[in-house]
């Protein structure tokens, strides 16, 4: 994306998977005399580097020998006291073997890799849009500037009109381009979430369930296409690990009380989003119901503070309007104001707990 002697700095540069502060002054000394935007150019910059981190990861664990394999045939043994396993099976039910497979472990980091990979790309392509862009709007302003005099004379104001049209015209078409791009780029991150292996071991399940519902809930309270995928992400993981998890409490309880703070802050519509064991489902509720008696209190709290003041300005505002005065009727419109103000404050106020209504 930028010229020859630049991109072949920058492979030499993280050739080893690392970036040294020497070589990364050199880049960006490199970099400004291109013109090139720095902020850009360090996103760009460390995308690149975390590529090629993951790059070196991969190449040095494939030289790796492979550890001595806990199979007989197509059948898992536990690798402590050799008893057959089922499938999925993240404890062994003979001994108590759990297994932690240090090469299994890391899906939430995979996972992370492959979303900053593709970062990389969409920063790359949205780079280039902007860059072709700027040289549209270039080529179009030479063209509008080597209009022979005779047509800048005679045509005035309507001419000028003219090309301030044509540039707004490839504006709005550059614009609907990028958002094209934005949009094909949101729906690669959906799928890559959507279509990421819901792995088989405990510390696995633990930290991507962790990652999904950090990511599922925006603390802006609005749910997005991006936190939809997650929330799906978190229900697909959960259900796994209910599977799995039949025999193991500790481990399931654990998972389910990531759900359950999940759930406490989603919106009324996106909170029954995955069904929680039946064995665990009293406690729950206990806990839920408490927390929905809460919120209750909150809104006799909200009523009672700005139904005071909302009662207060609408009667100051018919006694004030009722006066055949000019002062006493000016005072009355201003209440009125001050009763919509009120109520729109006693609405948001209410919406943002209802947002975070239990049931």
């Amino acid at each position: 994306m930028y010229n020859e002697q630049l991109e072949k700095l920058i492979e030499m540069a993280l050739m080893d998977g690392e970036l040294t502060e020497k070589e990364k002054q050199i880049l960006f000394k490199k970099a400004e005399a291109a013109g090139i935007d720095l902020d850009e150019f360090e996103m760009v910059l460390d995308a690149k580097l975390v590529e090629k981190q993951v790059e070196v990861k991969n190449s040095n664990s494939e030289t790796i020998s492979a550890p001595k394999s806990d199979k007989f045939g197509d059948v898992r043994k536990c690798p402590s006291c050799a008893a057959i396993l089922q499938s999925f099976q993240v404890k062994c039910s003979d001994c108590g073997h759990e297994f932690t497979n240090i090469q299994s472990v890391g899906s939430a980091q995979k996972l992370f890799d492959l979303l900053q990979a593709s970062a990389l790309r969409n920063s790359e392509k949205i780079s280039e849009h902007e860059k072709d862009k700027d040289r549209r709007l270039e080529s179009l302003s030479q063209k509008h500037n080597n209009e022979s005099g005779f047509v800048k004379v005679f045509s005035g104001a309507k001419r000028s009109q003219a090309k301030d049209e044509e540039r707004e015209d490839l504006i709005r078409e550059c614009d609907r381009a990028r958002k094209n791009i934005e949009k094909s780029l949101s729906g690669e991150k959906a799928n890559i979430i959507k279509n990421f292996p819901v792995p088989n071991t405990k510390e696995d399940l633990l930290e991507l369930m962790a990652m999904a519902s950090s990511n599922a809930y925006d603390n802006d309270g609005h749910i997005g296409s991006e936190e939809e995928v997650w929330i799906q992400k978190t229900d697909q993981i959960y259900s796994k690990i209910k599977m799995v998890a039949t025999n193991d409490t500790p481990f399931l309880e654990q998972a389910t009380n990531m759900v359950v703070s999940l759930m406490k802050k989603l919106p009324k519509k996106y909170k029954k989003f995955t069904q929680i064991p039946e064995n665990m489902r009293a406690k729950i509720d206990a806990e839920l119901s408490r927390d929905s008696e809460r919120i209750k209190e909150k809104r006799i709290v909200l009523f009672k503070k700005y139904g005071v003041w909302a009662g207060g300005f609408l009667l100051t505002a018919i006694i004030m309007l009722i006066i055949p005065n000019g002062i006493f009727q000016f005072i009355g419109i201003l209440s009125i104001g001050g009763l919509i103000g009120t109520i729109g404050k006693f609405i948001s106020a209410l919406s943002s707990v209802n947002n975070s209504e239990v049931y």
